[in-house]
């Protein structure tokens, strides 16, 4: 399963992180602080200077109203505090910057990069998604990890034929500040990466890239170490913005395997960039970044297997949503999310990518919002069909194990990185007795709902308005992504929810969707009310309106009865295909009766 591996380090490592952060911040570092104590009777002094040395947390006092980053806040004992200022710490693999996370501080973030279609693939794209955890070791240093892997047929057929390749890339880099110079509002830095590169190419159906001395059907699979480094060079211009100029060189291996005459891989490049940053709001920064291999070897192949040059761009920007979470987009043609492989084009195709990143700071300010009420809570459990734009606060984690009468199943694990953001690390599930159901077409079903089907899905929601912070209603958005594994096609999903509590007994939802592959695209409407009979008791009706009209629309009914704040069970009757994303959309034949258990920790 692609993702699996990344889910699990994901979880694992990000957790760990947090709670070793968290003793560091403990155990490294002491402030000093000013107190006047009585007067000693012993001496004629009326006032005395005590110095007490105290942990660094009995500093932080919690503020009042929502502070702005780099600005002093005052609470009710006259106490002053500054917050932690996000910063951009990479343009792109290839072009890091010269701000560095601060000592003892960690910062996590998870991309999504694709291209806008499959080509002779399939599916939504192809995709490469990484994981990537910074680290600072001093005022002047940080170390940063990553982790990436892509595992698709290429974009366009290898001399006519389809061709499976797949590689992932564990890569370790460390960032040294070397001169700063603060008069010419200039700096220079050195960045070293050296990585792990796994790539094979060919299976029992398709021939590898790297066999050019036969026609047989089978798997070439190479382990390489490769290495980068780079200066980057920034000056700052004005305030808001920043230019760089980044030298480099990556090592690449030129030649894989045995079978071949020629060099079959890219080779070294000597490689100069440009970035530039420019800060268009305090929380909104612009970026762009033009690359140029300058060779000996080569950054692109074509259909054909020959090698090339391509300059490689990127234009986007970073939204920071709070001092915890911040999402970052762009426009790309690199296709590899390291160091040394960010100067790779989408192998086979020189196109335009685009990314989503996440990025997560665990002892960032959070948006204070209001605690919900008892029967808000139980809203916040999410629907059947029809999901609401409640979001669980910061730190908890959201359970949901799901099962019907025609043997489907479901499950999802839910965690709030901040009170306005949370992710979906792992939604998993099988819709079972497809074949007896309707579709839009026979192609569509074999590629995402057939016979064996098992989706396996990540995705997060953004909470954008509350009642929690005076704002009308709750307005989130939400998108997952993932694929069927017995076929490897994926889709995505998108909807914006919007939620209105009515009166103490009633609240209302509706939420409109989106569903891209690569073979189809439509919309829905969803809409939901949660009927309060009791204080434990909920009846919750829901419809899904599909926008096609080869599409049925399809009803859910269910019952709620919530044990306490964090513990609830769904008893549902429903002719939706299933529970999860592509299945709330479709319609079945036949009504299906299910339980959903909801469990929040």
């Amino acid at each position: 399963m692609k993702y699996f591996t990344f889910i699990i380090i994901f979880i694992q490592i990000n957790f760990f992180l947090k709670s070793f952060s968290e003793s560091i911040r403990g155990l490294g570092e002491k402030s000093l602080k000013w107190e006047i104590i009585e007067e000693n009777k012993s001496n004629n002094q009326t006032n005395q200077i005590k110095w007490e040395v105290l942990p660094k947390e009995k500093k932080s006092i919690n503020l009042e109203g929502k502070s702005k980053k780099g600005n002093f806040k005052k609470n009710h004992n006259s106490s002053l505090i500054k917050t932690t200022i996000n910063n951009i710490y990479e343009i792109s693999p290839i072009i890091p910057s010269n701000n560095l996370v601060q000592d003892n501080e960690i910062q996590t973030s998870v991309e999504w990069k694709s291209s806008f279609g499959g080509g002779k693939s399939g599916g939504t794209g192809q995709q490469n998604n990484s994981f990537k955890i910074d680290y600072g070791l001093t005022d002047f240093s940080q170390i940063s990890g990553y982790f990436a892997e892509a595992d698709d047929s290429t974009y366009n057929y290898i001399n006519g034929k389809s061709a499976e390749y797949a590689f992932q890339t564990y890569a370790l880099s460390l960032k040294q500040k070397i001169w700063s110079w603060e008069k010419l509002d200039s700096s220079l830095s050195v960045v070293s990466a050296i990585e792990y590169f796994k790539i094979s190419s060919g299976s029992t159906k398709t021939k590898s890239i790297f066999n050019e001395s036969n026609d047989f059907f089978d798997k070439d699979k190479f382990g390489k170490i490769i290495y980068s480094f780079s200066l980057p060079y920034e000056k700052k211009f004005t305030k808001n913005l920043t230019y760089s100029l980044v030298p480099g060189f990556i090592f690449l291996p030129k030649k894989l395997g045995d079978r071949t005459t020629r060099d079959n891989f890219y080779g070294n490049n000597f490689f100069i960039g440009n970035g530039i940053t420019f800060n268009l709001l305090e929380d909104l920064t612009l970026h762009g970044s033009l690359t140029y291999p300058l060779g000996p070897g080569n950054n692109h192949f074509d259909k054909n297997l020959n090698f090339s040059k391509k300059p490689i761009y990127s234009f986007g920007f970073n939204l920071d949503l709070n001092e915890k979470i911040g999402i970052q987009t762009k426009i790309t043609n690199s296709f590899g999310s390291t160091p040394s492989t960010g100067i790779l084009t989408l192998p086979s195709k020189n196109l335009p990518l685009y990314t989503a990143n996440i990025k997560y700071i665990p002892y960032g300010e959070d948006n204070p919002l209001r605690p919900l009420n008892k029967r808000d809570k139980q809203v916040s459990f999410g629907g059947i069909t029809v999901n609401n734009a409640l979001i669980q606060d910061n730190g908890t984690s959201q359970y949901v194990l799901d099962i019907d009468s025609e043997g489907s199943y479901f499950g999802s694990y839910r965690y709030s990185l901040s009170n306005i953001f949370q992710l979906e690390l792992i939604n998993l599930g099988s819709m079972n007795k497809v074949k007896e159901n309707i579709h839009i077409n026979k192609k569509f079903t074999d590629t995402y709902i057939d016979e064996n089907n098992f989706n396996l899905r990540i995705g997060g929601k953004f909470l954008l308005f509350s009642p929690q912070k005076n704002d009308f209603l709750w307005t989130s958005f939400r998108t997952s992504l993932g694929r069927n594994e017995s076929t490897n096609q994926g889709y995505i999903l998108s909807e914006i929810i919007n939620t209105y509590r009515i009166n103490s007994w009633l609240a209302s939802n509706i939420s409109s969707k989106y569903f891209l592959s690569g073979s189809e695209k439509f919309g829905s409407i969803g809409a939901s009310i949660y009927w309060n009979i009791s204080d434990n008791l909920q009846i919750i009706p829901e419809i899904n309106y599909l926008l096609d009209k080869n599409l049925n629309s399809n009803n859910t009914i269910s019952i709620r009865y919530s044990f306490n704040d964090k513990k609830s069970m769904d008893l549902y009757a429903s002719n939706a295909l299933g529970t999860q994303d592509l299945g709330q959309l479709l319609r079945a034949k036949e009504t299906r009766i299910g339980i959903k258990l909801n469990l929040i920790y």
